[in-house]
């Protein structure tokens, strides 16, 4: 039996751009609407807004622009935008801000909750920013500055966060946010083991979760050609070009009838993507698709193909991918949640041969594919909501603790905290 929060969900993000970031925390504010907890969503506003979960309201607040690439809204943490916040928090009488984001709008609902006297959680999504952007210093200077900008806060000098400067600089954005919150929600543990590297403070593990899980229903039949799915943004961080060019080599080591691919997603990368493939039957690509779409996806196929090295926290894909029953083919040891306990196949390394490799061996043995499948849906558990609903919920008493408003518990009944 849990108490409801009041809980102010806020993202610089635009809701409706194709990203991991954006559907979790959308997936979360239904989860959270759902069980009874009093959510609102404080955001951009943007051309075309996604369905956004029942009963919840949206405040809006405008930009001065977009950055392009990361359809970035830029939002500065000015006294209107404080005063639109300040005025949400009191009317809902908010508990709990959760922010999604570490720009100009978190900065300002950052500011806001500490004057108003309200514990601030940050899920991080990605602490892993990488470029290979050739100016690395000059890159490092002008993110600073940029984050310095949107902020209105001073450059708190940062640890090195990364190797190169520029990939260290936009860690530091995000760290910058992390350490003034109450508590850090990294969905899986390797981001976490790095922010606490990094000296965030407290620091929980919570995997990401679905509202309406899809059913983990029989994968095809039979397991010939293998069916492969690749979803996402086609970027270099991705790492789409190395798949597609790793898929290729695989189609033409096994013969036909051995392997399927399919692409579903949009990028920068895409048209290159598509050039390498060209006259290979065996590889389709569907481009940008709804995420209402993605469970269908994903239950014709046999396995998801994740080729991020370095860059992922925990994707939203490894959680569609599980709660569907679905295996997943990824490159990267320290993904752990949800392809752990024999849902996960890994390849011995992140190069192409090393992936071609690997799918040539799945082509030939497809019972290591079945096997994949049969272990997702019994590890699905860790991703369906009330997994979630159980680490959050006690992460909001902890920072909330004078929380006496009830909620039922899973029998119906009402009873008083301890």
């Amino acid at each position: 039996m849990t108490a409801p929060t009041r809980v102010a969900i806020v993202c610089d993000y635009q809701l409706g751009y194709l990203g991991g970031a954006q559907t979790a925390l959308l997936e979360q504010a239904r989860v959270l609407a759902g069980a009874g907890h009093p959510v609102i969503m404080i955001a951009p506003e943007e051309p075309v807004a996604p369905a956004l979960p029942d009963g919840v309201p949206v405040l809006r607040i405008p930009s001065r622009g977009t950055l392009p690439g990361l359809r970035l809204p830029l939002i500065m943490n000015t006294p209107a935008v404080r005063a639109r916040l300040r005025g949400w928090l009191r009317d809902h009488r908010i508990d709990v801000v959760h922010l999604h984001s570490e720009f100009g709008l978190a900065a300002a609902a950052i500011d806001v909750a500490a004057e108003l006297g309200v514990p601030v959680v940050h899920t991080v999504h990605t602490f892993f920013w990488q470029t290979r952007f050739p100016g690395q210093h000059a890159l490092a200077t002008a993110v600073t500055a940029f984050h310095r900008r949107l902020t209105g806060w001073p450059a708190d000098p940062a640890p090195r966060l990364a190797d190169r400067a520029g990939e260290s600089a936009l860690r530091a954005m995000t760290w910058r946010i992390a350490r003034r919150a109450t508590v850090v929600i990294s969905p899986s543990a390797h981001q976490a083991e790095r922010l606490r590297e990094a000296g965030v403070g407290r620091v929980e593990v919570v995997p990401n979760t679905l509202a309406s899980a899809p059913d983990p229903s029989e994968p095809p039949q039979p397991y010939r050609p293998v069916k492969i799915i690749w979803l996402g943004r086609c970027t270099p961080e991705k790492r789409i070009l190395p798949f597609v060019r790793a898929a290729v080599a695989a189609i033409r080591r096994t013969g036909p009838g051995r392997l399927r691919f399919t692409v579903a997603g949009s990028g920068q990368q895409l048209a290159a993507a598509r050039r390498i493939a060209a006259g290979i039957d065996e590889i389709t690509f569907l481009g940008a698709r709804p995420h209402h779409e993605v469970a269908g996806l994903l239950h014709d196929h046999h396995l998801l193909a994740l080729t991020s090295y370095g860059f992922d926290n925990q994707p939203m894909s490894i959680t569609e991918t599980v709660l569907a029953g679905r295996g997943v083919l990824y490159c990267d040891p320290r993904l752990t949640e949800g392809t752990a306990d024999g849902s996960g196949l890994l390849t011995d390394g992140p190069d192409e041969s090393a992936l071609t490799d690997r799918l040539v061996q799945l082509a030939d043995s497809p019972d290591q594919v079945a096997a994949a499948c049969h272990a997702a849906r019994s590890n699905r558990v860790i991703f369906e909501p009330p997994a979630f609903l159980t680490k959050i919920n006690e992460i909001y008493r902890s920072v909330h603790p004078g929380n006496t408003r009830l909620l039922p518990d899973a029998s119906g009944e009402r009873r008083p905290q301890a």
